[in-house]
């Protein structure tokens, strides 16, 4: 597949429209029956900002709300509520997200398990389908090892009187008898529950780290300081041998530690879905008191189901996810590329979808109903907005040239329907269970050596990138750039970058491989023959980061074509890290700690990884092995 690239002037894959909330307008009464007057399929929720404008997250301001059932019925007449912005990259747009909580708990429309204080108001700007969330989170309910799935209705929203379209109501994440249900003791360590989720973008919250990816705890921990310290090495321990016995293919190991039944329906809800977000943020796990480690709940699916255009084969219903398979992306899920190594995992995937599919390929049918039976509001929420037949983010152009609302339904509905077939053949077949996995194409994929560049950013250049030969043929000039980002990088680690190259002569292709956060610079000047030539690198990283980007300059006008571009990591691979008793997938003081503990025969001392430990490779462990131990720390 080539995609045409037509640039002429500074262009970025990202174009935000920034725009605050429309100004608050003075307080209206919350039984106004215009509002109701103009309902048509759904629930209405209505907010009272009290004269003032929200338009940050960072904090709270007072609020009042109403909601009036699909009848025009009250539901919960006018109640305070403090309200915020939410999102990310939708904090630019200008249909806004919101968050609000409740004095006490309630369950507006009913549509929870249980009561809550806190609930969020989805804008699904950038999905047009307006139904994607939705159907990710019925899918949720569906596969029922995993314990709890968001609940959720569409709503039509006002703010301050004036109509701001339709919205996905939906329960917050949070610990609540009525959705993550886990112990909350905040003053014990082992004795409380931890709700995490795992980021790419946590860069401003407090988190720790586990193979080149952050979690943040979402749920209680102690006020006291020392106490909240031990609760966090806890936890980040706990995660990090739960992903170390996956990566060393150790299932006696994983049962004792994570909920496989959890982590095989989590994986299968993801590849319905495609989610292309898998490893960038919004992955849930958590951990009860006494409990295994637990992959719930799913979350945020408006660039899923083929609504995203940045990267190979995402728009595609057939393929597998290579979010899901490669670990040099900062997209990747490091649970699943680890997890779909071992032949035991694969076989519980299979078996378990053979018994969910019937259910599963129901949500096709489940989308048109939900689409037809509240159409008029839909519909009506983009006679608000901007216009449909348009790009609205990164959708494909499939996507965007629908001008009907039923269109992008349809869309969502015959993509998905596609999407179950492809997986009931696929996680059925030999090539499967026998680890080869298949691209949109159903060709296998190369996950040691797959160049998973998430977008492609280009300046003043014209011609084409290619999807299949994994290159570009362009026209360039002394001005004309490319980025290709984003990449993941280890220290210590060891890469290759090779590609082929051709074109005039005239014009050189100077690379830098780079990273705003580290100081890593790797560049290089590569002529150009008008004969194919083979160009090959290798360098080490001293930097751990996620985000990594090639930036491609030409020093002069002309054609260039480079084809079977591959940056990889070729860092021999051990199941076995020295030294790493404690199987957190690194050696450090506490693994000598915890291996001298042994030896003086502590009976808490627990070596989870004896092998680690028989440094001296004589099938025994004694004192020998722990001066060798201590050696390699001193080094």
């Amino acid at each position: 597949m080539k995609r045409i690239i037509s640039i002429i002037c500074a262009t970025v894959a990202v174009l935000y429209t920034s725009c605050s909330m429309m100004p608050a307008r003075s307080a209206f009464s919350a039984d106004d029956t215009s509002i109701t007057a103009e309902q048509l399929d759904l629930p209405v929720i209505s907010i009272d900002t009290l004269g003032k404008e929200i338009d940050t997250k960072r904090e709270y301001a007072p609020s009042k709300i109403t909601i009036w059932d699909k009848n025009g019925e009250l539901d919960i007449p006018e109640t305070e509520v403090q309200i915020r912005l939410r999102g990310n990259s939708t904090l630019h747009v200008s249909k806004k997200s919101y968050k609000f909580k409740f004095d006490k708990k309630q369950n507006p429309l009913g549509i929870g398990d249980g009561s809550g204080k806190s609930w969020n108001l989805l804008a699904n700007y950038y999905d047009t389908s307006l139904l994607r969330n939705m159907a990710a989170y019925h899918l949720g309910d569906m596969l029922d090892n995993l314990p709890y799935s968001t609940n959720c209705r569409s709503v039509d929203v006002y703010v301050n009187g004036s109509y701001q379209g339709a919205y996905l109501l939906c329960e917050n994440i949070n610990v609540n008898k009525s959705r993550v249900a886990i112990t909350e003791k905040p003053e014990l360590v082992e004795g409380n529950g931890y709700l995490v989720e795992m980021s790419r973008a946590l860069l401003n919250h407090d988190h720790f780290e586990v193979d080149n990816a952050y979690y943040e705890i979402k749920s209680k921990l102690s006020k006291d300081c020392s106490t909240s310290i031990m609760q966090e090495e806890y936890i980040s321990n706990y995660i990090s041998k739960s992903l170390n016995v996956l990566r060393r293919q150790d299932k006696a190991r994983a049962e004792e530690l994570i909920d496989i039944p959890s982590l095989v329906d989590n994986f299968i809800a993801n590849e319905v879905c495609k989610n292309s977000d898998i490893g960038w943020g919004s992955f849930y796990l958590f951990k009860d008191a006494g409990g295994k480690l637990t992959f719930a709940p799913i979350w945020d699916y408006d660039f899923a189901f083929g609504n995203y255009e940045n990267y190979k084969g995402f728009d595609s219903p057939y393929g597998i996810n290579e979010f899901d398979i490669t670990t040099s992306n900062s997209n990747s899920n490091q649970w699943y590329c680890y997890a779909l190594q071992n032949d035991w995992f694969r076989e519980a995937v299979a078996v378990r979808w053979k018994e969910v599919s019937k259910q599963v390929s129901t949500l096709p049918d489940y989308v048109k109903e939900e689409a037809q039976k509240n159409m008029r509001s839909y519909v009506r929420n983009f006679d608000m907005w901007a216009p449909l037949g348009k790009e609205y983010f990164i959708e494909t152009d499939s996507i965007a040239k629908f001008t009907e609302y039923q269109e992008h339904t349809d869309y969502l509905s015959e993509w998905t329907a596609k999407r179950i077939q492809w997986l009931d053949d696929y996680f059925g077949s030999e090539d499967f269970r026998n680890g080869v996995f298949l691209d949109e194409n159903n060709r296998p994929i190369d996950s040691e050596n797959a160049f998973a560049a998430i977008n492609v950013r280009c300046y003043d250049i014209s011609g084409s990138f290619d999807y299949e030969a994994i290159g570009f043929d362009v026209e360039a000039t002394k001005w004309s750039d490319m980025t290709f980002r984003r990449f993941l990088f280890r220290a210590g680690h060891k890469y290759r970058l090779s590609f082929d190259i051709e074109g005039d002569p005239s014009t050189q292709l100077k690379y830098m491989i780079k990273a705003s956060e580290c100081d890593l610079d790797i560049n290089d000047t590569v002529p150009v023959t008008k004969e194919t030539t083979h160009y090959e690198k290798e360098f080490e990283s001293d930097y751990t980061y996620f985000d990594y980007f090639i930036k491609i300059e030409f020093t002069d006008s002309g054609k260039v074509k480079v084809k079977n571009l591959s940056l990889v990591d070729i860092t021999p691979k051990e199941l076995v890290i020295q030294g790493d008793v404690n199987d957190d997938g690194q050696y450090d003081l506490s693994d000598f700690v915890l291996f001298q503990r042994w030896l003086l025969g502590s009976p808490t001392a627990r070596l989870d990884n004896w092998e680690a430990a028989d440094l001296c490779k004589d099938n025994r462990l004694d004192v020998f092995d722990l001066c060798l131990m201590r050696r390699r720390l001193i080094c």
